[in-house]
């Protein structure tokens, strides 16, 4: 009597662990939507997690279960969806527009999903507050200066509510998962003290979700290339073949200067990095480039055409250059400043705050 009274219990509570992970979804469509089904899947990995659905009379529900919190998108198609979050066990209402799925949804049994929305709507009235200024300033004259400057410092006020705004839902909800929405408006070289705290918050909870663990990446690369850090070695082939690390550099400044032959931009400035060379090589100025080119033959092409006669160095691995990675770099040009020593004491200069700073340490 004793064990067949066990097993019941047993079942009971496997059945109640089964329930805490079961997640129902039930949506409505203010109109007849293009499409018969509904999808929801994984934001990001969507071979993890997908599930379709029929919509009938503008309608659909839904019930699977999962065993973590993450990020998922509800769509139609390919072009419209809608982000939310999920976890196990929530319970979802939707009430979508048919023909934007993001535009103002109506949420109900997801916190961090309702969070995000908001956040959305207002950000999208500070955009619209710019979008009028930006047209007001077009239709402006040449004579009108004063007028300029007045709607660009409206318009920059705009722009320090959106970063203040951003910062305040981070740092109010650190633990939350829908901050990877907000933080990606904020620049790392600028607000690396809230990428560390938002880090240090979802890592360990969120470490399997792609965006957590890119944003770790991030933040391990940005603390290693911080202004006072010892820079990395870098070890890769010249255009001879031959391997040259950062190490072997001797000046009192060293510029690691990552570029491309195909980037427009970099191209831009290497007649003020050559004319930095030259008026500063004799005081101590070596530059060390570091090409994310995967076309030898237009790199070395590059060199001759734009004259840039310092060190260069690439593994020819385009964007999955190791250099890269280590350094954190995500665009180009970005430059880093080192002292004799290989300390960072500066990073992200260009042209004539470039040259001021050098001129500053040399002259």
């Amino acid at each position: 009597m004793k064990s067949i009274f066990a097993l019941v219990l047993s079942v009971a509570f496997f059945q109640a662990l089964i329930g805490q992970n079961t997640v129902t979804i039930n949506g409505k469509f203010t109109s007849a939507p293009p499409q018969t089904t509904v999808t929801v899947e994984n934001f990001l990995q969507p071979t993890l997690f997908s599930k379709t659905v029929d919509v009938k009379d503008n309608a659909f529900s839904m019930t699977f279960d999962i065993d973590k919190e993450d990020i998922f998108k509800l769509k139609l198609s390919q072009q419209n969806f809608l982000a939310f979050i999920i976890k196990p066990g929530d319970k979802i209402e939707l009430v979508l527009y048919p023909t934007q799925l993001n535009l103002n949804p109506a949420i109900k049994g997801s916190e961090q999903s309702i969070r995000l929305y908001e956040a959305e709507k207002i950000f999208a009235k500070l955009k619209i507050s710019q979008d009028s200024l930006s047209t007001v300033y077009q239709s402006l004259g040449a004579g009108d200066a004063s007028r300029q400057k007045e709607i660009e410092n409206q318009y920059f006020a705009f722009e320090t509510q959106k970063t203040d705004y951003a910062k305040s839902l981070i740092l109010g909800h650190i633990s939350s998962l829908a901050n990877m929405f907000f933080i990606e408006r904020l620049p790392i070289d600028q607000h690396f003290e809230i990428y560390a705290k938002l880090d240090s918050a979802l890592f360990e909870r969120y470490n399997y979700n792609p965006v957590v663990a890119n944003l770790h990446k991030q933040v391990e690369s940005a603390r290693k290339t911080s202004v006072g850090a010892k820079a990395s070695d870098i070890n890769f082939p010249t255009p001879e073949g031959e391997l040259l690390s950062l190490y072997s550099v001797k000046g009192k400044i060293i510029i690691i200067d990552f570029w491309a032959s195909w980037c427009k931009p970099c191209r831009a400035e290497n007649p003020n990095m050559t004319k930095l060379y030259a008026d500063y090589h004799s005081k101590g100025l070596e530059i060390f480039g570091v090409s994310l080119d995967k076309d030898k033959a237009a790199w070395i092409k590059a060199i001759a055409d734009d004259k840039l006669i310092w060190k260069h160095v690439s593994d020819l691995k385009f964007w999955q250059s190791e250099a890269a990675a280590l350094y954190g770099v995500s665009s180009i040009p970005s430059m880093f400043v080192l002292d004799g020593d290989y300390k960072i004491i500066a990073k992200n200069l260009r042209g004539e705050q470039l040259r001021t700073f050098v001129a500053s340490r040399l002259n």
